[in-house]
């Protein structure tokens, strides 16, 4: 069974310094939906961070990817980790070894 994890984001920067990164950002983040570690990720609607959904072996290579996002090259977010095995899912996510509730 895969291990996902939930990342969370607190944005240490706003207004323009945080817009003038976020796309850099977003470049960063694409390149990993590509490598099929990160899932799905959004701004959290109270404007003070995000949520990314990752999937991944370990804490340990997901701070390695986290690096190099400018976000944090940049000092506008610190980001915490925390694990989690799936055992349910739903239709619109393929997760293998994960039952599908239909």
């Amino acid at each position: 069974m895969p291990t996902l994890w939930i990342i969370e984001s607190t944005y240490l920067k706003g207004g323009d310094e945080l817009a003038a990164v976020t796309p850099r950002h977003r470049a960063w983040l694409d390149q990993h939906y590509r490598t099929g570690v990160f899932l799905t990720s959004g701004r959290k609607l109270d404007g003070t961070g995000g949520i990314l959904v990752a999937q991944a072996e370990g804490q340990d290579e997901l701070e390695a990817i986290f690096r190099d996002d400018p976000f944090v090259l940049e000092g506008c977010s610190t980001y915490s980790y925390t694990a989690f095995t799936p055992v349910k899912r739903g239709r619109a996510l393929e997760l293998e070894g994960v039952a599908l509730v239909e």
